[in-house]
């Protein structure tokens, strides 16, 4: 009875989305972070605020421009690489990071298109932050 109900609910509210894409990606979209981890080799994971290792609270994402934002204004990172991957979108790129400081991070990003749904991973030396999270359209 009570999965009944949820099922009643659920499609009552428009929940049930069937083979339709919960976001389109041909506009930019919004992406907030739920859940941040933060992992060091040796030293296992842990939960962080992003704040506290300098990872966006919010990313704005512009496929067609193939690029990604921490704020709606100013410089963004470029998307390298699109792909893809049974109904989740898959971006990747790289940054170099500052001239003074060994702080170069490859990333990735996966949205579940279906749910807007979003896993973000930026990999740097000995390091990895892990981001859970949600894209929406803006």
């Amino acid at each position: 009875m009570r999965k009944l109900l949820a099922s009643a609910l659920a499609f009552s509210l428009g929940l049930v989305t069937g083979n339709a894409l919960a976001i389109d990606t041909s506009e930019p979209i919004l992406c907030a972070s739920l859940d941040v981890f933060e992992c060091v080799d040796g030293a296992g994971c842990e939960e962080v605020l992003p704040e506290d290792v300098d990872a966006p609270t919010f990313l704005w994402i512009d496929i067609g421009n193939k690029e990604i934002r921490a704020s709606v204004e100013g410089s963004g990172s470029r998307i390298d690489h699109i792909e893809e991957v049974e109904d989740r979108l898959v971006l990747q790129g790289v940054e170099d990071g500052r001239e003074d400081v060994e702080d170069g991070t490859g990333w990735t990003i996966s949205i579940e298109q279906k749910t807007g749904r979003m896993v973000a991973t930026a990999a740097a030396s000995q390091a990895a932050i892990i981001i859970f999270g949600a894209c929406t359209e803006v």
